[in-house]
Protein backbone atom coordinates (compact mmCIF):
# COMPACT_ATOMS: atom_id res chain seq x y z
CA UNK A 1 0.00 0.00 0.00
CA UNK A 2 1.20 3.51 -0.80
CA UNK A 3 4.10 2.22 -2.91
CA UNK A 4 5.49 -0.14 -0.28
CA UNK A 5 5.87 -3.88 -0.54
CA UNK A 6 3.00 -5.75 1.07
CA UNK A 7 3.72 -8.05 3.96
CA UNK A 8 0.93 -10.39 4.82
CA UNK A 9 0.56 -10.90 8.55
CA UNK A 10 -0.54 -14.55 8.42
CA UNK A 11 1.94 -15.71 5.80
CA UNK A 12 5.19 -13.82 6.38
CA UNK A 13 7.27 -16.23 4.29
CA UNK A 14 5.15 -15.74 1.18
CA UNK A 15 6.70 -13.25 -1.20
CA UNK A 16 4.67 -11.87 -4.11
CA UNK A 17 6.73 -12.23 -7.23
CA UNK A 18 6.52 -9.82 -10.13
CA UNK A 19 4.62 -11.22 -13.10
CA UNK A 20 6.68 -12.27 -16.08
CA UNK A 21 8.18 -9.23 -17.73
CA UNK A 22 9.25 -8.90 -21.32
CA UNK A 23 12.37 -7.18 -22.39
CA UNK A 24 11.74 -4.24 -24.65
CA UNK A 25 12.75 -5.88 -27.96
CA UNK A 26 10.57 -8.95 -27.61
CA UNK A 27 7.64 -6.78 -26.47
CA UNK A 28 8.12 -4.47 -29.45
CA UNK A 29 8.17 -7.45 -31.83
CA UNK A 30 5.03 -8.83 -30.24
CA UNK A 31 3.23 -5.49 -30.63
CA UNK A 32 4.41 -5.07 -34.23
CA UNK A 33 2.91 -8.47 -35.07
CA UNK A 34 -0.25 -8.22 -33.01
CA UNK A 35 -1.45 -4.62 -33.48
CA UNK A 36 -2.02 -4.89 -37.28
CA UNK A 37 -4.03 -8.08 -36.69
CA UNK A 38 -6.17 -6.38 -34.07
CA UNK A 39 -6.55 -3.33 -36.31
CA UNK A 40 -7.73 -5.54 -39.18
CA UNK A 41 -10.25 -7.29 -36.94
CA UNK A 42 -11.56 -3.92 -35.74
CA UNK A 43 -11.95 -2.65 -39.33
CA UNK A 44 -13.85 -5.82 -40.31
CA UNK A 45 -16.18 -5.41 -37.33
CA UNK A 46 -16.81 -1.77 -38.25
CA UNK A 47 -17.64 -2.78 -41.85
CA UNK A 48 -20.07 -5.46 -40.63
CA UNK A 49 -21.78 -2.96 -38.32
CA UNK A 50 -22.03 -0.38 -41.12
CA UNK A 51 -23.57 -2.94 -43.49
CA UNK A 52 -26.14 -3.94 -40.86
CA UNK A 53 -27.00 -0.29 -40.17
CA UNK A 54 -27.30 0.45 -43.91
CA UNK A 55 -29.57 -2.56 -44.39
CA UNK A 56 -31.82 -1.43 -41.52
CA UNK A 57 -31.93 2.17 -42.79
CA UNK A 58 -32.62 1.15 -46.40
CA UNK A 59 -35.45 -1.12 -45.29
CA UNK A 60 -37.24 1.83 -43.69
CA UNK A 61 -36.45 4.51 -46.26
CA UNK A 62 -37.22 2.61 -49.45
CA UNK A 63 -39.50 4.50 -51.82
CA UNK A 64 -42.54 2.34 -52.46
CA UNK A 65 -43.48 3.99 -55.74
CA UNK A 66 -41.71 6.26 -58.20
CA UNK A 67 -44.17 9.10 -58.85
CA UNK A 68 -44.03 10.98 -62.16
CA UNK A 69 -45.48 14.28 -63.32
CA UNK A 70 -49.10 13.75 -64.33
CA UNK A 71 -49.76 10.79 -61.99
CA UNK A 72 -52.95 10.79 -59.95
CA UNK A 73 -52.46 10.35 -56.22
CA UNK A 74 -54.44 10.22 -53.00
CA UNK A 75 -53.21 12.60 -50.31
CA UNK A 76 -53.40 11.91 -46.59
CA UNK A 77 -55.84 14.24 -44.83
CA UNK A 78 -53.75 15.94 -42.12
CA UNK A 79 -56.30 18.58 -41.12
CA UNK A 80 -57.57 18.46 -37.55
CA UNK A 81 -61.28 18.25 -38.17
CA UNK A 82 -64.08 16.72 -36.19
CA UNK A 83 -64.59 12.99 -36.14
CA UNK A 84 -65.13 11.13 -38.46
CA UNK A 85 -62.94 12.36 -41.27
CA UNK A 86 -61.80 10.85 -44.49
CA UNK A 87 -58.28 9.46 -44.18
CA UNK A 88 -57.37 10.15 -47.82
CA UNK A 89 -58.53 12.84 -50.22
CA UNK A 90 -58.17 12.99 -53.94
CA UNK A 91 -57.56 12.56 -56.73
CA UNK A 92 -54.64 15.00 -56.90
CA UNK A 93 -52.46 15.45 -59.95
CA UNK A 94 -48.68 15.79 -59.65
CA UNK A 95 -47.52 19.02 -61.32
CA UNK A 96 -43.75 18.95 -60.64
CA UNK A 97 -41.02 17.70 -58.31
CA UNK A 98 -39.81 20.06 -55.61
CA UNK A 99 -36.45 18.37 -55.04
CA UNK A 100 -33.96 16.13 -56.81
CA UNK A 101 -34.60 13.16 -54.50
CA UNK A 102 -38.25 13.02 -55.56
CA UNK A 103 -39.66 13.13 -52.02
CA UNK A 104 -41.67 16.36 -52.34
CA UNK A 105 -44.11 17.35 -55.08
CA UNK A 106 -46.32 20.23 -56.12
CA UNK A 107 -49.84 18.92 -56.60
CA UNK A 108 -53.21 20.24 -57.74
CA UNK A 109 -56.66 18.86 -57.03
CA UNK A 110 -57.99 17.25 -60.20
CA UNK A 111 -60.74 19.36 -61.74
CA UNK A 112 -59.77 22.45 -59.69
CA UNK A 113 -60.10 25.58 -61.82
CA UNK A 114 -58.70 28.05 -59.27
CA UNK A 115 -55.10 27.03 -59.99
CA UNK A 116 -54.37 26.42 -56.29
CA UNK A 117 -51.14 24.39 -55.90
CA UNK A 118 -50.25 22.50 -52.75
CA UNK A 119 -47.13 20.66 -51.63
CA UNK A 120 -47.11 17.02 -50.54
CA UNK A 121 -44.43 14.80 -49.08
CA UNK A 122 -44.03 11.27 -50.38
CA UNK A 123 -44.92 9.92 -46.91
CA UNK A 124 -48.42 11.38 -47.27
CA UNK A 125 -49.11 10.15 -50.81
CA UNK A 126 -50.56 6.95 -52.28
CA UNK A 127 -51.38 5.91 -55.81
CA UNK A 128 -54.94 6.91 -56.74
CA UNK A 129 -57.16 3.98 -57.59
CA UNK A 130 -60.66 4.76 -58.84
CA UNK A 131 -63.12 3.79 -56.16
CA UNK A 132 -64.60 0.33 -56.42
CA UNK A 133 -68.06 1.80 -55.93
CA UNK A 134 -67.75 3.77 -59.17
CA UNK A 135 -67.08 0.57 -61.14
CA UNK A 136 -69.79 -1.44 -59.39
CA UNK A 137 -72.51 1.17 -59.96
CA UNK A 138 -72.15 0.82 -63.71
CA UNK A 139 -72.91 -2.91 -63.38
CA UNK A 140 -76.10 -2.30 -61.41
CA UNK A 141 -79.40 -2.17 -63.16
CA UNK A 142 -82.19 0.30 -62.51
CA UNK A 143 -83.38 -1.80 -59.60
CA UNK A 144 -79.88 -1.64 -57.97
CA UNK A 145 -79.17 -5.36 -58.39
CA UNK A 146 -75.80 -6.42 -59.81
CA UNK A 147 -76.05 -7.91 -63.28
CA UNK A 148 -73.44 -10.35 -64.58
Amino acid sequence: MYGRKITLPLLPALEIEDPKTYNSESWMNYLNERIPLLHGIAINNIKKAQEAQKKFYDKRSKIKYDYKVGDLIARKNLEKLSFPKERWSGPWEIIEKNNAEGTSFKIRKQGDTTGYLSTANIKHMRIWYPEINDASTSLRGEDGVMSG
